[in-house]
């Protein structure tokens, strides 16, 4: 019944919906709806390296095992004045955050 009206009074076109509606004899209603999407070259580029970024893992496992094996070794040393300055910075941001 709803399909009837809707098919009546064009609510598919209030709705932003293409169709193509087609009455038979016996009452009954079909719809084909036929949406088409063309996208650019740079769009098919940035869509094939998003999903290649997802492949990335968020931690680099040998990175990680490389300092943790300096640190139990007592290797490790930071550049102390790197150090100091990424603490400053981020001093500063918690301050400008409040």
């Amino acid at each position: 019944m709803i399909g009837r009206i809707s098919g009546q009074y064009n609510l598919d076109a209030l709705n932003g919906k293409k169709s193509r509606r087609s009455v038979s004899y016996n009452g009954n209603s079909s719809t084909e709806e036929s949406d088409n999407a063309k996208f650019s070259s740079f769009g098919t580029l940035l869509a094939k390296v998003n999903a290649e970024i997802k492949n990335i893992p968020d931690v680099r496992e040998d990175v990680v095992a490389n300092f943790k094996a300096q640190v139990e070794s007592g290797t490790y040393n930071p550049p102390l004045d790197k150090l100091a300055g990424r603490l400053i910075v981020a001093g500063m941001l918690d301050l400008a955050a409040e």
